[in-house]
C-alpha cells in the first residue's frame, strides 16, 4: 500500500557514510566549540543556593553541571596541555565542589576535590602568570586546611597537604585586589576569615567596601549586621538588617532576607522586646526553607519570648519543635536540654530574672547584670542550679573589668555548690580561675586549676572547654 512504502526507506537514497576519521574531526570540532564559562557560572547559582540554604536539589544540580565544566576542560586540555584557561576552570570548578562537599559534610570528598582544584590552578598560573582569580582558589584551600579540626588531621596525612593560613588570607588579598571574575567573591570570603581571625579593623575593610559598591545585596548587609550584634553595635545592627529587609521587600526577593530577620529577632531578644522578638522569629521561620538549619537556640529564645508574653502553650510547642538525636553540636545539645527543662516547668520570678541578666551580658550592660545577678543570689530558697547560674554571671563580670579578689570569692562560693543539669558551671568557673591565676603569673595556681577540669565528664561544651584548657596549658609550659 501506499501508506507501507513510505513506511520503508528507499533501497538506494542514503548517502554514502563519511569515512570515520570525518565524523571524529567533525566531533572534534564540536567539542572546541564548547566553552565551559556558561557552565560554570551557572553552576554557582546552585553552588550558593545550596551553600545559603543546605538545598539538597541544588546540590544535585551544582554537581551535574560540575561535571559538564570538568567534560569541557578535560577534553580542551588532552588538545592542548599548555591551555591555563582550560587548566583554570577546571581548578576553579574542583575547589567549589570541595567547598560544597564540606558545607555537607563529607569532608574527605571535600579534601580529595580542593586538593584537585589545587593542582590545576597551580597548572593554570604556570601557563599565565597573570590569572590572579586563581590566587582565590589558592587562599581558600590554604586557609580551609589549616583550620581543619583535630579531629579530621588525618585527611590531611592521605592528601598531603597542611594548608598556611597566613599565606591563604595573602592569596585572597591579592584576588581580591588584582582579580576580574572573584574580586568581590575573594573580598566576601577575605573579611569572613579576618573577622573569624579576630582581625576585626581589615574585615570591616573589606565588607564596607563590598557594601558600598552593592548597596542593595542584602546578605552583605546581613552579615554586617551579624557583626555589628556581636560587637555590642546593636542599634547598627538593626540598622543593617531592616536596610536588608526592606530592600527584598521592594524587590519582591523570597531569598535571603530569613538572615535579617533572624537577626532583628535576635536583637529584640536582648534588649528584653519579646514581642518584637516574636514577630521577627516568626517571619525568619516562615522564610527560611531548610528546617534543619534552624538552631535549638533560636527555637529556645522563641520559646521564652511566647512565656514572657504569657502564651505558655505556644511555648511548650515550640520547645518541642528542637532538633534532637546524638549528633546535635555542643550548642544544639544545650538548648535541647534546657528547652526540654522549661517544657516541665514554666518560667517563675527567678527564671525570668535570669533572662534579663543574661540579655544584659549579651550587650555588655555590667551594671545591669551585676544589679540582676545580685537579686537572685539574695532569694530565699534558691536551688544551687540557679544560684550557680548567677554566680557564675558575677564571676564572669569579674574577670572582664579585672576586679579579682571578686572573682574568686564568688568563685568559690559557687564551687561548693551541688550541681546536676548546669554541671559545666564547675569546669568553667575552674577555668576562668586558671586564666586569672596565670595572668597575675601564679603559675602553679593556674595550672592547678586547668587541670581540676580532668575531674569533670559529660557536661555542656566539654569538647571546646578541653581544647581550650590544652591551648593554656601549652602556654604555661613556654612561660617554663
Amino acid at each position: 500500500s501506499k501508506h507501507q512504502a513510505l513506511a520503508q526507506p528507499p533501497a538506494t537514497a542514503a548517502l554514502p557514510p563519511a569515512p570515520q576519521e570525518e565524523l571524529e574531526g567533525m566531533i572534534g570540532q564540536l567539542e572546541a566549540m564548547l566553552d565551559p564559562r556558561g557552565y560554570f557560572f551557572q553552576s554557582m547559582i546552585f553552588f550558593w543556593t545550596f551553600s545559603l540554604n543546605k538545598d539538597d536539589n541544588a546540590h544535585k544540580r551544582f554537581l551535574e553541571l560540575s561535571e559538564q565544566v570538568i567534560a569541557i576542560c578535560e577534553k580542551d586540555i588532552e588538545r592542548d596541555k599548555s591551555n591555563a584557561l582550560a587548566s583554570f576552570y577546571l581548578g576553579g570548578i574542583y575547589g567549589y565542589r570541595g567547598l560544597a562537599y564540606q558545607r555537607s559534610g563529607s569532608f574527605l570528598k571535600a579534601a580529595w576535590d580542593g586538593r584537585k582544584g589545587y593542582s590545576y590552578l597551580k597548572d593554570a598560573v604556570n601557563g599565565d602568570s597573570t590569572l590572579y582569580d586563581a590566587q582565590m582558589g589558592f587562599g581558600l584551600f590554604n586557609y580551609l586546611v589549616a583550620k581543619v579540626p583535630k579531629s579530621f588531621r588525618w585527611i590531611l596525612n592521605i592528601i598531603g597537604f597542611n594548608g598556611d593560613l597566613e599565606g591563604g588570607l595573602q592569596n585572597l588579598r591579592m584576588a581580591a585586589e588584582k582579580g576580574v571574575y572573584t574580586r568581590s567573591e575573594a573580598s566576601f570570603f577575605l573579611a569572613q576569615f579576618l573577622y573569624a581571625e579576630r582581625r576585626h579593623d581589615e574585615a570591616y575593610k573589606y565588607m564596607n567596601a563590598l557594601i558600598a559598591k552593592y548597596r542593595e545585596n542584602t546578605l552583605f548587609l546581613s552579615l554586617h549586621a551579624q557583626w555589628e550584634f556581636r560587637q555590642e553595635r546593636i542599634e547598627s545592627a538593626m540598622e543593617s538588617a531592616r536596610k536588608a529587609v526592606a530592600i527584598n521587600e521592594k524587590k519582591k526577593v523570597k531569598f535571603g532576607d530569613e538572615f535579617a530577620h533572624l537577626i532583628l529577632g535576635t536583637a529584640h531578644f536582648a534588649l528584653n522586646e519579646f514581642d518584637q522578638a516574636l514577630t521577627s522569629y516568626q517571619s525568619y521561620l516562615q522564610k527560611i526553607k531548610n528546617k534543619d538549619l534552624v538552631s535549638n537556640v533560636t527555637y529556645y529564645r522563641l520559646g521564652l519570648s511566647y512565656e514572657m508574653l504569657g502564651q505558655r502553650q505556644q511555648a511548650v510547642t515550640t520547645y518541642q519543635e528542637m532538633k534532637k538525636g546524638s549528633s546535635l553540636n555542643q550548642w544544639d545539645a544545650s538548648y535541647l536540654r534546657r528547652g526540654e527543662e522549661r517544657v516541665k516547668r514554666p518560667l517563675d520570678e527567678v527564671d525570668i530574672l535570669l533572662v534579663k541578666s543574661d540579655n544584659a551580658m549579651t550587650l555588655r550592660r555590667h551594671s545591669v547584670a551585676k544589679d540582676l545577678y545580685g537579686t537572685i543570689t539574695k532569694k530565699n530558697s534558691l536551688d544551687d542550679e540557679r544560684l550557680g547560674i548567677a554566680l557564675y554571671g558575677l564571676v564572669q563580670i569579674a574577670q572582664e573589668e579585672e576586679r579579682y579578689d571578686e572573682l574568686q570569692n564568688q568563685a568559690e562560693r559557687l564551687l561548693k555548690l551541688k550541681l546536676t543539669s548546669e554541671r559545666w558551671l564547675l569546669p568553667h568557673t575552674h577555668f576562668r580561675l586558671g586564666q586569672v591565676y596565670a595572668k597575675q603569673g601564679l603559675l602553679a595556681e593556674a595550672r592547678r586549676e586547668f587541670e581540676a577540669i580532668d575531674n569533670y565528664d559529660k557536661y555542656d561544651f566539654q569538647a571546646r572547654l578541653e581544647s581550650r584548657v590544652k591551648e593554656e596549658l601549652e602556654k604555661l609550659a613556654g612561660v617554663n
